[in-house]
C-alpha cells in the first residue's frame, strides 16, 4: 500500500509531563484508521500534530515523503473536523459548506456545483436555507464533514466528532462516514475513546495509551488477538486471570489443567489468560473447567449477562441463555479460545508490549 503520512520518532510533552513517547506510524492512502484509547493517551495530541495544530518536541512529520513538521494549517493538504462544530450562526448551511471555496477564490458556478455535490454526500439536499441553529446534532454534523469535503482534502481528520450524539444518532453517522469514505476515496483519521466505533468502521485499529502505541491492526485481529492485558481489557469486556503455562497447548488456571492452542512459553511460565465472555459456555455444575455460584444475571436484549463467582474470581459469562441467580453453575471453554499472554517482565512492559 501507498504511505500518505508518515510520522516518525514523535514526542511531545506539557509542562514536564510526556504526552507522546518516540511514537512511529505509517498511514496509507485511502484508509480508515482509527486512533483508539482512553481520555489522556495521547491520541488527540498526535491528531493535533498531524493537523498542523501542536508542533512535536522531536521527530518529523512526513506527507508524501515532504516534511511538512513546521508547515501551518492551512498550508496542509487536509482537513480536520473537531468535536464542536464551529459553524458560523450566521451563515446558512450553503455557505458554511462554502466558506473554504470562497476564500480560495473560487468562481460561482464551482463553488455552486460543489456545495450541492457534498450537500448529496451526506443527505442534506433541501437544507441549504437552513440556519446551524435550526438543525440537530447530527445535521450540524453532517454540514461540518461536508464544508470538509468540498475543499478535497487528501486527508480528513477527525476528533471524536460523534461524541457529543446520542447512540441511535451515532451508529448512524458511523454509516454515513464509511458511505462517505467510499464514494471520495480519501484517508480517514479518526480519534475517539469508542471501541464500538473503532471496531465499526476501521480498516486499521491503532490502540495508544500513556503515548505509546500498544497495538496497531485491523479490528478482527484486535478483537480475536489482544497482544496484551491492556489491549484485551480496553476492546471490549475480558475475562483476564492468572495462569501458569505448564507446556505448549497445556495452561493451569485456578488449579485446573485446561487444553488451549498457544506454544512457545517456557514450561511453567506464569502468564496472563484472557477468555472473551461470549466465549463461555454454562454447564451442569461439575463439569467443565470451574464450577461456582451465579451471583447476577442482567438481561441486554441480545443476550444474558452474568457473573460467576468461582473462588477469589468473578467470571463474566455473556450467554442467550438465563440463569438463576443463588444456583450453581459449571463452565466450559473451547481450547482456540482461550489467549494466553507473557506477564509484563518490568513497570515499561505495564504500559506495552514491545511489537
Amino acid at each position: 500500500m501507498d504511505t500518505i503520512l508518515e510520522l516518525q520518532n514523535i514526542s511531545k510533552s506539557f509542562d514536564g509531563k510526556t504526552i507522546i513517547k518516540e511514537l512511529n506510524l505509517e498511514i496509507y492512502k485511502n484508509e480508515f484508521i482509527t486512533l483508539l484509547g482512553p481520555s489522556g493517551c495521547g491520541k488527540s495530541t498526535l491528531l493535533r500534530i498531524i493537523g498542523g495544530f501542536e508542533t512535536p518536541d522531536t521527530g518529523r512529520v512526513l506527507f508524501d515523503g515532504k516534511d511538512i513538521t513546521n508547515l501551518s494549517p492551512d498550508k496542509r493538504r487536509l482537513h480536520t473536523v473537531f468535536q464542536k462544530y464551529s459553524l458560523f450562526p450566521h451563515y446558512d448551511v450553503a455557505d458554511n459548506i462554502a466558506f473554504g471555496l470562497k476564500l480560495k477564490k473560487k468562481d460561482k458556478a464551482y463553488i455552486e456545483d460543489k456545495v450541492q455535490y457534498a450537500l448529496r454526500l451526506v443527505n442534506m439536499e433541501g437544507f441549504e436555507h437552513r440556519k446551524p441553529d435550526s438543525l440537530s446534532g447530527g445535521q450540524q454534523q453532517r454540514v461540518a464533514i461536508a464544508r470538509a469535503i468540498v475543499n478535497e482534502p487528501e486527508v480528513l481528520l477527525l476528533d471524536e466528532p460523534l461524541g457529543a450524539l446520542d447512540l441511535k444518532l451515532r451508529q448512524e453517522m458511523q454509516r454515513e462516514l464509511m458511505k462517505i469514505k467510499k464514494e471520495v476515496g480519501i484517508t480517514f483519521i479518526y480519534v475517539t475513546h469508542d471501541q464500538s466505533e473503532a471496531l465499526t468502521m476501521s480498516d486499521r485499529i491503532i490502540v495508544m495509551n500513556q503515548g505509546i502505541i500498544q497495538q496497531m491492526g485491523d479490528p478482527k485481529s484486535i478483537y480475536d488477538e489482544p497482544q496484551n492485558a491492556f489491549v484485551a481489557d480496553f476492546i471490549g469486556e475480558s475475562n483476564i486471570i492468572d495462569g501458569i503455562m505448564l507446556r505448549d497447548y497445556l495452561v493451569q488456571i485456578q488449579g485446573v489443567d485446561i487444553p488451549c492452542v498457544d506454544i512457545g512459553f517456557a514450561p511453567n511460565e506464569k502468564v496472563d489468560v484472557v477468555i472473551r465472555p461470549e466465549d463461555l459456555n454454562i454447564v451442569e455444575p461439575g463439569r467443565g473447567f470451574a464450577t461456582g455460584r451465579v451471583m447476577e444475571v442482567i438481561y441486554q436484549g441480545a443476550y444474558y449477562d452474568i457473573r460467576v463467582s468461582c473462588g477469589d474470581f468473578e467470571w463474566a459469562i455473556q450467554s442467550n441463555n438465563p440463569a438463576m441467580p443463588g444456583s450453581m453453575a459449571g463452565l466450559s471453554i473451547l481450547p482456540e479460545n482461550i489467549q494466553i499472554m507473557h506477564k509484563p517482565r518490568s513497570s515499561d512492559e505495564e504500559i506495552i508490549e514491545k511489537n
